[in-house]
């Protein structure tokens, strides 16, 4: 009995078909490797990159983090405030001093650039007898009789005795010797002799001062004469 041809054999499965390769991933694919191929050529080559030091912190971020240099900085700022304070509250004495040498002149008279004003002659003196500063103030009358006028018309011995008296009347030192003047006499006088009368003044914190004669002597001007006024 003889086998028919092929009767042994499996029939045959279909095979599947073989999956779509997407283009883009192929040559995605191919650039990695060509990178690959890249990467080895230069290390075999000794080309390869190295990897960079990370770079220092700048010296401005090192000052600008340093707790010293911000405790330097708010002292100086106020230190600076201090000094504007100061300066703008208390001011300075613009003048020099003259020196007069009749009508019995005792030591120099401290002329100031302005007859009226925070800085000037009249409002110097409100402001030195705040402070009960003698001397600046008494200074400031350009002669003796003129001082002891101003003693006399306070019940006391002498210039210094006044201004002292005057200082325990005072009730703000801060109000007092801020002392404000009517804008005509904030002017440039078109003279060299000028009358102050305390009553045109707003004063505050204290005893209105009475009325002052101011002339210039040479670049300042001092007080050359006093006299009570209505007002106080």
């Amino acid at each position: 009995m003889t086998d028919e041809p092929g009767k042994d054999l499996a029939p045959r499965q279909p095979q599947p078909p073989a999956p779509q390769v997407d283009p883009e991933q192929l040559r995605q694919f191919q650039e990695f490797q060509r990178f690959q191929e890249y990467q080895r050529y230069q290390e075999a080559t000794g080309q390869a990159s190295q990897p960079q030091k990370p770079q220092g912190k700048r010296w401005w971020l090192v000052v600008l983090a340093s707790k010293l240099f911000w405790r330097a900085f708010f002292f100086l700022v106020l230190l600076f405030a201090a000094i504007w304070a100061y300066n703008h509250y208390f001011g300075r004495d613009d003048a020099g001093d003259i020196a007069q040498d009749s009508g019995g002149v005792t030591g120099p008279a401290q002329g100031l650039s302005a007859p009226a004003g925070l800085q000037g002659t009249v409002g110097m003196f409100y402001k030195h007898v705040s402070f009960a500063d003698t001397t600046r103030a008494c200074t400031l009358f350009l002669r003796d009789d003129t001082r002891q006028k101003f003693a006399n018309a306070h019940n006391a011995s002498d210039c210094a005795a006044a201004v002292k008296s005057l200082k325990t009347q005072v009730t703000s030192v801060d109000k007092y010797q801020q002392v404000m003047f009517p804008p005509d006499m904030l002017k440039t006088p078109t003279t060299n002799k000028v009358t102050i009368n305390s009553c045109e003044l707003t004063v505050e914190g204290g005893p209105r001062l009475g009325t002052f004669v101011v002339e210039k002597v040479g670049s300042g001007w001092v007080i050359t004469d006093w006299s009570p006024s209505t007002c106080g």
